[in-house]
């Protein structure tokens, strides 16, 4: 016995039909979107800079500045505008810049805000009086800064023309930037740190705030550690109760280059 068998059968003209529809409905979703994504990128463009555009700059990195690294004037697309490329491109280019934040308002509106570096230091030459213009923050990034930097402490580099705007201090040099930062505590603040030379091999030449000269080194100084600081803190602190009991008021020269020890010269034995 054949097994009953059933078979349906749809009209030609209605699957082709079907088909037609099914197409023209997707073709209605591909131009609805190409609309609307031209309506928003239209949204986005800038054509007030002043209304859509916030910069919050700094000292020596101003707004157009910013704003020109950033690709923001009228007539660009904050849509398609890479930000986050931008942004660490303008880092790279600007080291005065220590963070950039960029949030958008959509559609057509974004606000930055940049914090620049601290300086801390100055950076000078050995046997050269005159500003480089060259400075260092905390983090031992040097960059240029040209206001109000009078009174900030200078290591004396060796080789000219020093660490170039961009690149991180090293060795010898970080031990100095370290020696002026301690100094910098409340406790440590009357030592008054004028200048560091960093020339010799073995130990630092500081010129302190009565001009008397300091030489000194401490265990780890070219590899910094919490260990190595305590030991550079702990000196400094000798060095200041040597400085205040006055037993030595003609000292030129402090020397702390050995542990638990300072000695006074009242004559310059460098």
């Amino acid at each position: 016995m054949k097994a009953n068998k059933i078979e349906r059968k749809f009209p030609f003209g209605l699957v082709v039909a079907a088909t037609l529809l099914l197409a023209a409905v997707g073709l209605g979703v591909v131009v609805g979107y190409d609309k609307l994504k031209d309506i928003y990128l239209e949204q986005c463009v800038i054509r007030d800079m002043a209304a859509q555009v916030e910069i919050s700059s700094g000292n020596m990195v101003k707004a157009d500045v910013i704003a020109e690294n950033l690709g923001l004037r009228k007539g660009a697309n904050l849509a398609t505008i890479d930000f986050a490329q931008k942004r660490a491109e303008l880092l790279a280019r600007v080291p005065n810049l220590l963070s950039i934040r960029i949030s958008r308002k959509l559609p057509d509106k974004v606000v930055v805000s940049t914090e620049e570096r601290t300086p801390v230091a100055r950076m000078g030459l050995r046997g050269v009086r005159g500003e480089t213009g060259r400075v260092v923050d905390t983090e031992g990034v040097v960059f240029i800064w040209q206001r109000g930097t009078q009174t900030l402490p200078v290591i004396r580099e060796t080789t000219p023309p020093g660490t170039p705007k961009g690149d991180r201090i090293e060795g010898r040099t970080l031990a100095a930037l370290r020696l002026i930062e301690t100094c910098r505590e409340p406790e440590l603040l009357e030592l008054g740190i004028l200048e560091v030379d960093v020339a010799k091999h073995d130990f630092l030449v500081a010129t302190l705030g009565n001009y008397s000269k300091l030489k000194i080194r401490w265990d780890g100084m070219d590899d910094p550690t919490p260990a190595s600081q305590a030991d550079l803190r702990s000196r400094l602190t000798q060095l200041r109760d040597a400085i205040r009991s006055r037993v030595a008021t003609t000292a030129v020269i402090w020397n702390a280059t050995i542990p638990n020890r300072i000695f006074a010269d009242t004559q310059e034995t460098l």
